[in-house]
């Protein structure tokens, strides 16, 4: 039966424990699956590696069905072409919205049917072959519910045969051979989850979610826009992919021009003020969850964990970040702070190097 890996998993002598390669263990397949709120991803044993915005849509019309020619659309293809579709957005805060439902697909329990929708593209993204066994390892949210892993389980188990719900930071560092002494940032849409890793599986004590996070900078952005812009209309996408684009904080200072339709005209507008204020927004919170977990550790390490700080998820590429955190932590001695090469697989090629990793008795107690 799949389930959520926890303190208990054993990881010694992971290889000893693996029976010599058979035809039948090369039909079996393992996934890393990231789903996330903004953006979902995958990566295989077989080099696979697909990601696809995590939205859904549904066309509102035969107008729209004519126009599309499909029944459902996902991912960027939904952005484009919004105008024509119902969308729904299947996570919120790292964690599935809604339940998926048993029942036909009606305007009652379409957003439930939206969530296991988007989970059985993201799963066929990996081309798995006919007939094959496959194993996966998600990742959630650092402080996520049991009853929220029990949901992602409960929607990845009819698609695949057996699954682990982890920790995404954590999955992060175990990615990046990041098994002691060290931070990792994961600043995703939904959430911002950090985890401190010593050497062993990292408990609830060593981790922390934050909510405020990339879709809480999306709307800062938003609402400073509107603002500024008054006589141009601006939608939530074009806050995002001006975010995207331009994200900074202190201490770079510098103007960043856009252009913004105003009846009709392309008029040209400074906005880095209104930028840098919105991400600056998420700082107060991650600065002191950070200083909590380095002075909350062994004094004898603290030194160690301060220079090895790993930022992940999106809002890893906001410029200026990683010098704002090292500047924070100043009055405790020098910092290191890196960003990850790989923002947008880290996590799921981490959970990836970690389903074949896993001993055989903990997939077969799945």
């Amino acid at each position: 039966m799949p389930e959520e890996i926890g303190q208990e998993a054993s990881f010694e002598r992971a290889s000893s424990e693996r029976a010599p390669e058979t035809t039948d263990d090369r039909d079996l397949l393992y996934l890393g699956v990231d789903l996330g709120t903004a953006n979902s991803s995958v990566a295989t044993g077989t080099d696979v590696t697909r990601t696809v915005p995590s939205v859904v849509g549904w066309p509102k019309d035969l107008i729209a069905y004519r126009f599309l020619q499909k029944p459902i659309v996902y991912g960027e293809e939904c952005i484009r072409n919004r105008m024509a579709l119902d969308l729904f957005y299947p996570l919120e805060k790292g964690v599935l919205k809604y339940r998926p439902s048993s029942g036909p697909v009606n305007d009652s329990n379409r957003e439930a049917e939206a969530v296991r929708e988007l989970v059985r593209h993201v799963v066929e993204l990996a081309e798995i072959r006919p007939n094959q066994r496959v194993r996966a390892v998600v990742g959630a949210p650092a402080l996520a519910s049991e009853q929220d892993k029990q949901a992602i389980i409960d929607v990845m188990q009819d698609l695949v045969d057996s699954v682990m719900v982890v920790s995404e930071p954590f999955l992060v560092a175990y990615g990046l051979g990041l098994y002691n002494n060290s931070l990792v940032v994961d600043i995703g849409a939904g959430t911002l989850d950090l985890c401190r890793m010593h050497g062993t599986i990292p408990e609830d004590i060593d981790q922390r979610t934050l909510y405020k996070a990339g879709n809480f900078i999306d709307e800062k952005v938003h609402s400073l826009l509107q603002d500024k812009v008054a006589d141009s209309p601006v939608s939530i996408y074009q806050a995002r992919s001006i975010k995207e684009r331009y994200a900074f904080v202190s201490p770079i200072t510098e103007g960043i021009s856009v252009e913004f339709q105003v009846e009709g005209k392309s008029v040209l507008y400074n906005i880095a003020e209104e930028l840098k204020a919105a991400c600056e927004e998420i700082l107060p919170d991650t600065l002191r969850a950070i200083r909590e977990l380095i002075t909350t550790f062994e004094p004898e390490f603290q030194d160690e964990l301060r220079n090895n700080i790993v930022l992940a998820g999106g809002g890893s590429q906001i410029r200026g970040l990683p010098v704002v955190i090292e500047s924070d932590l100043a009055e405790f001695g020098p910092a290191r702070v890196t960003v990850v090469d790989d923002p947008v697989y880290a996590g799921a090629l981490g959970a990836l190097k970690l389903a074949q990793d896993m001993p055989e008795s903990e997939w077969e107690s799945a």
